[in-house]
């Protein structure tokens, strides 16, 4: 029984070391060919971009379909389907899956009708008035360009001082922007023939895959239930049962964070549109379908996505109407405040759980990764990581037998035996350079505090002993005005 106890051991150390060496070598190689590296994965992602869009259409789908079947299969119905008709009581057991199949595959086809039927009111009403919009920025383009430079001109005119150091900087730069000109826009005419020729294939190719992940997202949410006891069975078979517990927990708690936050945000995001384009139209704005669609579909990013769509839009209006263009920054700027203040608050049943500084930086971190896809999945992917971070935290100081109140921590600068947070006074800081001082510091007031108890212990008996003076004085002086009275 040793023996096999200690064969164990070594095996487990030998798997370890082989392990860590495999690791070390791999993560060596992939640094020193990492362009070949993220060559490699970004062929595969391609080979399987169809498979992807499949598992995300089916993922952001699946809450619809989950609602249609508990509207359908609720309380009241299950005793109306499940009766037997000819027996009476419930249908068997097999009888109800081949139900629930039945009842998938309907709640399937409701699904992805009203899918299609949003997507050709998008595309009958909303693209024909963006095309048109379009249209008339391209054809009266050059009434536009110059009435901002008229604009530009009564604004200098009025201020010749701008005026002089406008025409200062075309002075100095004048060359510059030449160069500029020449270099990108002129120099460029058959690199952007080539963009678009690419842009046309790749469009080809992006609509071939999203018809193929249509289709892998039917199979997907039909067997959905059988992916999901798979995965499962693979976590119980390679963690232990408690870590695989945890795990399980972890992943539905991350599922319920992002359907939240996308569930919520295209809600936001539709209904901030259509409010835009009801206020455009009343304020007789131009351009008010496709500034609504820019600023619904921006205002999918959190914080700096209002900003995105805002400020080109303001710059269209700009050039048509100046005025105009500061009425849309007003409305805008408005439209925001009661997003942030109030729309969002109500649709958004549970918040993220992060402050402004943390979307911030999730938005900005994760953006810089990925892009766009960044800036959508940074904030809840983030809120994941963070919630969990701070779950171990409070593990390991719940261990430490220690507080988890954050702001008992603000102003300690130590911790003692017992667990007393203490402040040490601003001389006393100053001196701390390592562990042996810091230590020293401990001990000297430790002796302080001890030297401060016995003498708080002599000021408590000696007036103790005063108090029992006084006592004992005033009888006698009573007793001796009575002796001489007498």
């Amino acid at each position: 029984m040793r023996f096999d106890e200690e064969k164990k051991k070594y095996l487990y150390w030998g798997l370890t070391i082989v392990s860590s060496v495999t690791i070390i070598i791999l993560i060596g190689y992939t640094i020193f060919n990492l362009p070949v590296v993220i060559g490699a994965i970004g062929k595969f992602f391609k080979i399987i971009m169809p498979v992807v869009n499949g598992f995300v259409i089916a993922y952001l789908l699946s809450p619809l379909i989950d609602g249609i079947e508990r509207i359908i299969l609720n309380e009241k119905t299950k005793k109306w389907i499940y009766k037997d008709r000819k027996n009476g009581g419930e249908i068997s057991q097999a009888k109800k899956a081949r139900v629930h199949k039945r009842l998938r595959v309907y709640s399937i086809v409701i699904v992805y009708a009203f899918v299609i039927w949003l997507f050709y009111l998008f595309f009958s009403f909303v693209i024909p008035e963006v095309v048109k919009s379009i249209e008339n920025i391209v054809n009266q383009f050059p009434e536009y360009s110059e009435n901002f430079i008229n604009w530009i001109n009564t604004m200098l005119m009025k201020y010749p001082q701008l005026e002089e150091k406008f025409q200062e900087l075309l002075t100095e730069h004048q060359d510059d922007i030449n160069s500029w000109v020449a270099t990108n826009i002129i120099g460029r005419g058959k690199d952007v023939a080539l963009g678009l020729s690419n842009g046309v294939f790749s469009l080809v190719k992006w609509i071939m895959n999203l018809v193929l992940g249509i289709l892998i997202s039917i199979y997907v949410i039909n067997s959905k239930e059988l992916f999901i006891g798979q995965g499962k069975k693979i976590i119980y078979a390679i963690m232990r049962r408690e870590s695989a517990n945890a795990f399980i927990h972890n992943v539905r708690f991350t599922n319920k964070t992002f359907l939240g936050f996308f569930s919520g945000k295209l809600i936001d995001s539709f209904i901030i549109g259509i409010l835009c384009y009801i206020i455009m139209s009343i304020m007789k704005l131009p351009f008010a379908p496709l500034i609504a669609m820019i600023v619904g579909v921006t205002n999918i990013i959190p914080y700096f996505g209002p900003f995105i769509g805002a400020i080109p839009s303001a710059i269209l209006i700009l050039m048509v109407d100046p005025k105009q263009g500061l009425y849309f920054i007003i409305m805008i700027l408005l439209l925001q405040q009661f997003d942030g203040n109030i729309l969002g608050p109500m649709i958004f049943s549970q918040s993220t759980g992060l402050s402004a500084f943390w979307v911030i930086f999730a938005i900005t971190f994760f953006g810089g990764l990925w892009g766009v896809v960044g800036m959508l999945v940074g904030v809840p992917l983030f809120a994941v990581i963070y919630t969990a971070f701070s779950a171990w935290i409070a593990s390991a100081i719940k261990q430490r037998k220690l507080p988890d109140n954050t702001k008992e921590y603000v102003h300690v600068d130590y911790i003692d035996e017992n667990g007393k947070f203490v402040k040490l006074p601003e001389n006393e800081v100053q001196n701390i350079v390592s562990r042996r001082t810091f230590k020293e510091i401990l001990a000297r007031r430790k002796n302080h505090d001890e030297d401060d108890d016995i003498a708080e212990n002599e000021t408590a008996e000696k007036n103790t002993s005063a108090e029992k003076s006084a006592a004992v004085q005033p009888s006698d002086g009573n007793n001796t005005k009575s002796d001489s009275t007498d």
